[in-house]
């Protein structure tokens, strides 16, 4: 692919961003905030703004720790009387979601309707081409969908042809099903790349084999897609009891991951949604979980801790290449590789996917002594316990 045909694509994606995602509208005022990891996709964005004849201010920022960015963004921010329209903050990070204590006061500060906060985590050139596909409109009826057909559901079973094959219990009355759909929610953050339904799930049983891709919260720039090194877990009460791979360094960090405090859970069923992302990517990144199909999350979950009373540093998506899904006695399965939307609302006791705290980007050495030192598993708050 020409470098000029990626550019064409890159923007593209930036239009859909704007046009679809944020619905920008003529009285919008823009903050883009980004790491260093992330600058030339915020330079993309910034650029995408210039051509519609809109300015925004830029503010660079470290990942995770930077004690002078709250300052540094408090001196663009408009005058919250001033303001005409929306105040719209793009932030831009690549391996991180950062500085929630710096962005939840704005979203008090302006109001629920006059500020909406975009947070985009894996921004690269892929994200711009692969993830925008798909507008929120059609992933929030895809979701819609899923959630509809599923939500009553006592059990379901899931096989892939790579040889998955788990029985999953559910309570939809006790643990909440997330949805990340990409709409704003006035009064949350909007969070991207978008496309997935997930839940706790009360137990787990059989084999996982995973041939799509991985996606941890820590920084790894070991190939993510599994089609060439598959792993296979097997899971027994929703606990991993065993995992193999034969990449050697692919199973070291697995193990790793599920060696970590509480890393061994099963914190996720997860069903991606996006049937715009066309392959998997070789980048450890959330685009890849966003792709149709199943995944689990083996560590930290996506619930409150008042619901599911532990906490974990590590959090590792294993995830398949399509699938099948048979809920409860039904005998048609559903197939995960492209979900046909019908008619109805989204459901409004599933959230929109929210992060609460700053997430991912744990080190390598990190990850080693945690999964050294079972003494760290503790409840609360942990950093880089992303979802």
């Amino acid at each position: 692919m020409t470098a000029q045909m990626i550019d064409e694509r890159v923007f593209e994606g930036v239009d859909a961003l704007l046009d679809d995602f944020v619905v920008i509208t003529g009285a919008d005022t823009f903050v883009i905030t980004y790491t260093p990891d992330s600058r030339e996709p915020a330079a993309w964005v910034a650029l995408g703004l210039k051509h519609r004849g809109v300015s925004a201010a830029i503010v660079p920022m470290l990942p995770l720790t930077d004690e002078s960015f709250a300052g540094r963004l408090a001196e663009v921010l408009p005058d919250r009387s001033a303001l005409p329209g929306r105040l719209v903050i793009i932030t831009l990070e690549r391996d991180t979601m950062s500085h929630f204590e710096v962005f939840a006061p704005i979203l008090r500060h302006y109001g629920q309707d006059k500020a909406m906060i975009l947070r985009i985590i894996s921004a690269s050139a892929d994200f711009f081409t692969k993830a925008l596909n798909v507008s929120p409109v059609e992933l929030s009826s895809l979701n819609a969908t899923l959630l509809h057909r599923i939500d009553k559901a006592r059990r379901v079973r899931v096989t892939t042809a790579s040889g998955t094959d788990i029985t999953v219990e559910l309570d939809s009355e006790k643990y909440q099903w997330i949805s990340n759909r990409g709409v704003w929610r006035p009064g949350g953050f909007t969070i991207l790349p978008a496309g997935e339904i997930a839940t706790y799930p009360v137990s787990v049983e059989g084999v996982l084999v995973a041939d799509g891709a991985y996606n941890a919260n820590i920084i790894s720039d070991l190939n993510a897609k599994l089609a060439d090194n598959p792993v296979r877990v097997e899971i027994e009460a929703g606990k991993a009891r065993d995992l193999t791979c034969d990449n050697a360094q692919l199973q070291e960090m697995f193990r790793l991951c599920l060696d970590s405090p509480n890393g061994r859970y099963v914190g996720e069923f997860g069903l991606g949604t996006n049937h715009g992302i066309d392959e998997y990517i070789t980048t450890n990144s959330h685009i890849n979980e966003r792709r149709c199909g199943l995944h689990l999350g083996f560590g930290q979950h996506n619930q409150s801790f008042s619901r599911v009373a532990y906490a974990a540093y590590a959090h590792l998506d294993l995830i398949c290449d399509g699938g099948l899904m048979w809920i409860d006695d039904e005998v048609d399965p559903i197939d995960l590789s492209r979900v046909e939307p019908i008619d109805v609302a989204h459901p409004a006791d599933a959230l929109d996917e929210d992060i609460t705290g700053d997430c991912c980007g744990m080190g390598y050495r990190q990850l080693r002594e945690l999964s050294q030192d079972p003494s760290c598993a503790v409840p609360g708050t942990l950093p880089g316990a992303g979802q």
